[in-house]
Formats: structure tokens, sequence, C-alpha cells
């Protein structure tokens, strides 16, 4: 009965030394992969600053742009307007103004037309309060055509932007 004892509390130690082998490998492995998990993360951690500070770079860059384009499309508005006080004060004056130019052209052609030869051109002058509501149209229509212009320009830096390289 000593011997079967013996082979049993062999057993149940080689047991207990099997279970503590296999409980610290695991332990062992686990702090392995925490760090390779760690490492994994801090790269992930990386990645992210890196792709948020291209990103940062790339919004600077189109406010840059876009700053420049807004200065130039109020630089060209300001001169626009300025012009177009001029033109007001010269109307105002009297010293120029703004006029009609007509253009006749002939209805009929070939030989039974008893027109003229040449074509005439005239000018017709026109009310003041006309010639004011004219240049309020001039100025509205340069506005808009800016306006538009500078919302094109936009949106094809937008695109351009969007568009992998």
């Amino acid at each position: 009965m000593l011997d079967r004892t013996k082979a049993l509390i062999v057993l149940a130690l080689a047991a207990i030394l099997f279970t503590v082998g296999a409980a610290s490998g695991w332990v062992v492995q686990g702090w392995r992969l925490s760090g390779q998990h760690a490492q994994e993360l801090a790269q992930r951690d990386r990645d992210a600053l890196a792709t948020a500070d291209a990103i940062k770079e790339a919004g600077i860059a189109a406010n840059n742009a876009i700053s420049a384009a807004d200065a130039r499309a109020w630089k060209g508005l300001e001169d626009d307007k300025k012009e177009l006080s001029r033109l007001r004060g010269c109307v105002a004056d009297r010293t120029c103004g703004v006029r009609l130019i007509t253009k006749y052209v002939p209805t009929g052609g070939g030989a039974s037309d008893s027109s003229p030869g040449s074509v005439g051109h005239d000018t017709i002058e026109i009310d003041p309060d006309v010639q004011r509501r004219v240049l309020d149209h001039r100025e509205a229509i340069g506005e808009d055509a800016a306006k538009l212009e500078y919302l094109q320009g936009y949106a094809r830096q937008c695109w351009r932007l969007t568009q992998p390289k």
C-alpha cells in the first residue's frame, strides 16, 4: 500500500507541477500579448495623430486659399464700385452720360433692298433718371457676376481638395 500511496503522491505532485507550469505559461503568454496589444494601440494612436495633423494642415491650406480668394474678390468689387461711383458723379455733373447705341441692320437683303449699302450707327441720349437706373443695373450685374465667379472658384477648389492624389 505504501507504493501505491507514493505513486498517487507523485502523480498528484506531477499534476500540480503541470498545472502550475501551464498556468505560468498562460500568464507569460498573457503578458506577451498585453505587450503586443499595447504596442498595437500605441501605433494606432500615432497613426491617428498623423491623420489628424494631415487634416489640420489641409484645413489651414484651404482657409488660406479661401482668404486669398476673398481678398481678390473683395478688391474686384471695390474697384467696380469706385468705377461706378466715378460714372455716377460724371452723370450727375452732366459731363458724360449713358447712351444707347443703335445699329440699323438691313431687313431685306439682296438686289431688291432699297436701303443704303452701309450699316448706320447712332446714339440716343436717355433721361438722367434712366441713366441712374442703368448704372444701378450695371452695379447689380457686376456684383452678381463677381459672386458667381467667386462661388465657382470655391466649388472648384473644394472639389480639387476632395480628389485623391
